[in-house]
């Protein structure tokens, strides 16, 4: 018979170790998530692959604005995760890469009719410039004036990894310069160029004390994510259509962890083994990964390691350029979503 002052001890030491872990499983449950999207240029139809047609882009607005959806920026959505506080359900927020002219002049008058934020990534050397297309500076004082919001996307928009370190820093300092002069302050958010990194970038960016980057490879952002690597929805013609919208503005994280391999920057195995840990309470049976191994999108195998590691066995190798695997799987009719990118040299 087990004395009652031992019980309350015994009780007392295992409410200590184990809340901790019934508090992480639950709040991942919680775990509502953001979908950040991302446009580059709109209404410019010469430009399919980055463009997203003036039509496609008024039925997003639209949507989102007519429906119940918690629209946020994304200063906001950095907040949320910096805290480890929780989003609330189908929280969205947008961006916009590069601060095309046709942004400025087609989309930026929808989103404050509609009192949606926007965070303008810009590199500063494309506008200083004057390249044909692009905003100007005074263009994007008055985007700020009106409420935007502006981040950096590197000084000439360059390749990051694939670059020297050398470089890679003082194509920042350059962007944190010009921001300087043309705006007063240097932007908190960064993204990077093509949504390409590695180890020795974020390693760059935290020497710069910047504390996060958004990446452009698809997935609903969950607080556990690597917030030196965080997901947005890339839009363009061909993957713009009003139900894929709605299909990745509805969708909740597919929280992992301990993702391998660790770098996103491969240079020699160009069929690695891709393995990661489901935080997400799912039927791991009913998971389903994509990727573009050859050149083509495709199914993957998965293979279970543990009751929550799962390995994924690419079919083939991944040629020169970029990457990607996005994986989703439907629990409690709620679609989970995680995508990865990598740079393959």
């Amino acid at each position: 018979m087990i004395h009652y002052k031992n019980f309350l001890i015994v009780t007392f030491f295992l409410t200590i170790y184990l809340f901790p872990l019934y508090t992480s499983i639950a709040d991942t449950k919680k775990d509502n998530g953001a979908s950040v999207f991302m446009y580059h240029r709109i209404g410019e139809s010469k430009y399919p692959s980055t463009n997203v047609t003036i039509e496609q882009f008024n039925k997003h607005i639209n949507y989102i604005s007519k429906n119940d959806f918690n629209i946020i920026p994304l200063d906001e959505v950095l907040s949320i995760i910096l805290n480890n506080e929780k989003f609330d359900k189908n929280t969205v927020s947008f961006s916009v890469d590069d601060a095309y002219e046709s942004f400025y002049l087609n989309a930026w008058p929808k989103f404050k009719e509609n009192n949606i934020h926007v965070t303008l990534f810009v590199s500063t050397e494309i506008i200083n410039n004057k390249t044909n297309g692009y905003m100007n500076w005074d263009q994007i004082r008055n985007f700020l004036n009106e409420g935007g919001s502006v981040g950096q996307h590197t000084a000439s928009h360059l390749h990051m990894p694939l670059n020297s370190i050398d470089l890679v820093k003082n194509d920042i300092l350059e962007s944190h310069k010009t921001f300087i002069k043309e705006l007063g302050f240097i932007p908190k958010l960064f993204a990077y160029p093509y949504g390409e990194t590695s180890k020795e970038v974020i390693n760059v960016l935290k020497e710069f004390n910047i504390t996060h980057a958004f990446g452009q490879h698809s997935g609903v952002i969950s607080t556990f994510d690597n917030k030196y690597y965080l997901p947005r929805f890339s839009l363009n013609e061909q993957f713009s259509d009003l139900d894929r919208f709605i299909f990745a503005a509805e969708s909740l994280p597919l929280v992992i962890e301990d993702f391998l391999p660790s770098d996103m920057y491969l240079t020699q195995n160009l069929k690695p083994k891709i393995e990661f840990s489901i935080k997400t309470d799912i039927e791991i049976a009913q998971l389903n990964c994509f990727a573009n191994p050859g050149g083509n999108w495709s199914s993957q195998k998965i293979i279970n390691i543990t009751e929550n590691r799962v390995q994924i066995l690419l079919n083939d190798n991944f040629k020169s350029g970029r990457g990607r695997i996005n994986c989703t799987v439907q629990q409690d009719k709620n679609w989970h979503w995680f995508g990865y990118q990598f740079l393959i040299k």
